[in-house]
């Protein structure tokens, strides 16, 4: 199995302000990899690195054997990484097929004729395919995520990533955004996901990674990183000497 995505030894923040601190972590084609940490843990930071958004001072990002690590946003897009945002802002007043259609024509490499099929896959694939006519503003929270993935689908991304989909949907929703994940698995899909309940990642994820001040602390089978001493400890704040 090759590898997608390797952060190495990535050193990036805000300004003078360092949030990502020799970050290295690996994610393999096919894989479902989950990322957990406290908040302000870097877990977006490293998604703003992943996607161009800021630039490391230091450390290579390499996406499917390429160093993209001073690669611009919009050619990271077109290479393959789509990513979906915790609050969904679709355009409201446009069919769900309309804002899929968007992300194809604009995001992708290939013309509008082969982006409409594209945007009715990525459609059918979320379970959108028979609202595709419906405005988004009309949207529940839940099919408001799932056009958020639908987008991202859109273009054609070879790593899909997650940022918190489940977050603020019911126990019932976060179990259809479980089963969408590994639908979109089991159709080939690389997946790195962000996501704070516990349920998602246990049950969702090949591999675990908890992220603290910009760091790896620990990776590996999501069950046995999160009974890790280190993660009672500095994600569910239990101190095992108590």
């Amino acid at each position: 199995m090759s590898i997608i995505l390797e952060f190495v030894n990535v050193n990036a923040g805000y300004g003078r302000i360092q949030i990502l601190n020799d970050l290295s972590f690996a994610v393999d084609e096919g894989q479902v990899y989950g990322v957990i940490g406290p908040n302000g843990s870097g877990k977006t930071t490293m998604f703003n690195a992943l996607l161009g958004l800021i630039k490391p001072s230091s450390g290579k990002i390499l996406f499917d054997g390429i160093d993209i690590t001073r690669t611009s946003a919009n050619v990271r897009c077109k290479m393959g990484l789509g990513r979906t945002f915790q609050v969904p802002k679709p355009f409201e007043n446009m069919s769900l097929y309309e804002n899929v259609l968007v992300a194809a024509v604009h995001g992708g490499t290939h013309r509008e004729r082969f982006a409409r099929e594209i945007a009715l896959s990525s459609l059918r694939l979320t379970g959108l395919y028979d609202k595709r006519e419906i405005k988004a503003g009309e949207l529940a929270l839940l099919d408001r995520k799932r056009l958020e993935i639908a987008r991202a689908l859109g273009t054609e991304p070879k790593l899909l990533l997650l940022d918190e989909v489940a977050a603020g949907l019911t126990d019932a929703e976060v179990k259809d955004i479980m089963r969408l994940v590994a639908d979109l698995k089991a159709a080939g899909h690389s997946i790195v996901w962000i996501e704070h309940i516990i349920e998602t990642m246990v049950g969702s994820t090949d591999k675990l990674m908890c992220m603290a001040e910009g760091r790896c602390v620990i990776s590996g089978n999501p069950r046995e990183v999160m009974e890790s001493a280190e993660v009672q400890r500095l994600y569910l704040g239990v101190d095992e000497n108590e």
